[in-house]
């Protein structure tokens, strides 16, 4: 008679536990839907050009400019920066805040050189002719950024300190090649290029 209490406490306790699983994966998944929405209706991209005037002003914007990286004096302008000078002005506010929000997701914890490759990442993409040429649809491009299409994205924000790196990065482009980076090693596509943290860049 005991044994089967037992049996019939073990399943009911079996049972209660898989109930519990199944609803906190349900909240979870359903979290996580309306964070992944949110993000996406607020960085719409947008049905036309847009206007001049919805156009990122560079001269008026108020931001205390990034210092410059710090870098090994034998590996400036050799590894990480490219020779010419870039400038990206037609970014709107919610493009520089999209661009933000996927650099914390793909590189929170790297430094700030690391952040500064991966936006540039995002910009050079745009300029090529083989990636969206716009900010949405370069980050939002499926199977690119594997943060955005995560529960890693329901952890990110649009952080002050990484939009004054995108809105620098806009006026000086750190590199003009960097097209693809894997953390932990140089990924599949691509020529591999340096290591800067844990990133692996590569260009196209």
């Amino acid at each position: 008679m005991k044994k089967y209490y037992i049996f019939a406490f073990v399943f009911s306790l079996c049972i209660t536990l898989g109930t519990c699983l199944f609803v906190y994966k349900a909240i979870r998944n359903q979290v996580e839907t309306d964070v992944r929405a949110e993000i996406i209706s607020t960085y719409t991209e947008p049905e036309t050009t847009p206007s001049a005037e919805s156009k990122m002003n560079y001269e008026l914007i108020d931001y205390v400019p990034v210092a410059d990286p710090i870098v090994p004096e034998d590996e400036v302008n050799t590894i990480y920066f490219s020779p010419e000078h870039v400038e990206t002005t037609d970014l709107s506010m919610s493009d520089i805040e999209l661009i933000a929000l996927c650099t914390m997701g793909e590189a929170e914890g790297e430094p700030e050189m690391g952040k500064r490759l991966v936006i540039d990442t995002i910009l050079n993409r745009i300029d090529h002719p083989a990636f969206p040429d716009t900010a949405y649809g370069v980050v939002w491009q499926a199977n690119q950024f594997s943060c955005m299409w995560s529960d890693r994205l329901s952890r990110c924000y649009v952080d002050d300190k990484i939009v004054d790196l995108v809105i620098d990065e806009c006026m000086h482009r750190t590199n003009t090649e960097v097209i693809f980076f894997m953390a932990g090693r140089y990924g599949d596509y691509g020529t591999p290029m340096f290591q800067v943290g844990n990133h692996y860049f590569s260009s196209y």
